[in-house]
């Protein structure tokens, strides 16, 4: 679901995937991805586009409020980057199958995102 849309906000409480239309530098994209999962308690992965890269993605797996940030390690076949929409979809659909996130082979893990101040 778009997060970033004003239409149909009691949705967003009802979405397992969000994703961002706004592009952000690299620090402010993962801080967003972990601001969406934070003020939405239900939402399992989230995915922010980025300047630099192509875009951040956090899922939530393994239970215990456990948190992984990947990024694409790679492009699409046209060689540009994939949609945000697209990776986290697949991120999502993974780690739903029981899988961990860093099992997927085009992902990196990115670090824990500072908190801004």
């Amino acid at each position: 679901m778009d997060a970033d849309s004003p239409r149909r906000p009691a949705l967003l409480a009802q979405a397992d995937v969000l994703v961002s239309r706004a592009p952000l530098a690299p620090g402010a994209a993962r801080r967003r991805v972990l601001e969406l999962l934070a003020a939405q308690p239900g939402c399992l992965a989230a995915a922010v586009p980025d300047t630099a890269t192509t875009c951040a993605v956090a899922v939530r797996h393994g239970g215990a409020g456990r948190v992984s940030f990947l990024r694409p390690s790679r492009y699409g076949p046209s060689g540009s980057p994939l949609p945000p929409r697209t990776v986290v979809s697949v991120v999502h659909a993974w780690t739903v199958a029981g899988r961990s996130p860093g099992a997927l082979r085009h992902l990196t893990s990115m670090p824990v995102p500072l908190p801004s101040h």
